[in-house]
């Protein structure tokens, strides 16, 4: 009798596993791979997702251990496989590589954004982004006279040592860009501590078209690490997906692009009188630069002035 009641018992538990797809603490899941770029710093933890061909009706998403080849549980609010068409995510490390934002995007923008800070190899998760959302869909609900405006959400992360994550997000209504739609953008601002567990600064504001085109361009930190001049007629290197450009002068060009719409981001958020200082201080950098002698040396400046510049808008 005892021996039918264990074989029954281990029975019953051998389904539940199965129909419910049971993960045994720490143990690293079948079919699943490191998800690009979602590595620390220190390379000891990533993300995991589910690959393509393996994907079904739940694609969790986990935090792990690399070094130890361990799980150290799921990322909450995130359902998300391999290069799933129309979806992206992405993580954001803090330097010191304890805690990561894990930003879930849809088709035309922020779905979901999770704060997750590791202590004892154990997950602290914070959802962040509906503050965010809704702040950008009050600006747009006040500017367009309506009771109800949702925009589509494109959120900048910087992380600091200090459990700061610093945020800046762009959003429009009209993603699709239909001629018959009027077409309202905004601006997010804030910093949420996550050892406060709150929001210390929030700001949201309405913005204009080119305002919006400047500010996502100038958000973008990793243009000026992935940008290579390549000569015609030679092999590019395989595993490089930035911008490759066949002269130094082609490359200047574009980092000057990159300067001019980082500029006007710094113009569209400082105060007047505070940009009218920084104004100055580029007219005068301009000259000098020009000065240069080499194409190479006025790039190298560009690059150091870009990121002096991006530095003013967080």
């Amino acid at each position: 009798m005892m021996f039918r009641r264990v074989l029954l018992a281990f029975s019953i538990l051998s389904v539940s596993c199965i129909s419910l797809s049971c993960l045994f603490a720490g143990e690293w899941p079948e079919n699943y791979v490191v998800q690009e770029n979602s590595t620390s710093p220190d390379g000891h933890y990533a993300v995991l997702v589910q690959t393509a061909d393996a994907s079904g009706d739940e694609n969790d998403v986990y935090l792990a251990d690399v070094k130890a080849h361990t799980t150290l549980g799921t990322i909450k609010k995130v359902d998300y496989f391999e290069h799933q068409n129309h979806r992206s995510l992405l993580v954001f490390w803090a330097p010191d590589s304890s805690y990561c934002v894990v930003q879930n995007d849809g088709r035309y923008g922020l779905d979901t954004a999770v704060a997750v800070e590791i202590k004892a190899d154990k997950l602290i998760q914070t959802q962040i982004d509906e503050r965010i959302q809704k702040s950008l869909d009050d600006v747009m609900k006040k500017r367009s006279h309506e009771k109800e405006m949702s925009g589509d959400v494109a959120p900048h992360f910087r992380l600091g040592n200090d459990r700061k994550i610093r945020v800046r997000a762009t959003s429009q209504n009209n993603p699709k860009q239909f001629e018959d739609v009027k077409t309202y953008y905004g601006l997010f601002q804030g910093t949420y501590d996550l050892a406060a567990g709150k929001w210390t600064v929030s700001d949201a504001r309405s913005i204009t078209a080119d305002q919006s085109n400047a500010l996502d361009s100038a958000y973008q930190d990793d243009f000026l690490t992935h940008i290579l001049v390549v000569p015609e007629g030679q092999p590019a290197p395989e595993d490089f997906s930035g911008s490759i450009f066949p002269t130094e002068d082609q490359k200047f060009e574009a980092l000057d692009d990159q300067l001019n719409a980082v500029y006007q981001a710094v113009r569209s958020v400082l105060p007047p009188n505070r940009f009218a200082k920084i104004k100055q201080e580029q007219i005068t950098w301009v000259k000098n630069r020009d000065a240069s002698k080499s194409v190479e040396d006025k790039s190298k400046l560009t690059q150091d002035r870009i990121k002096t510049l991006q530095d003013l808008l967080w």
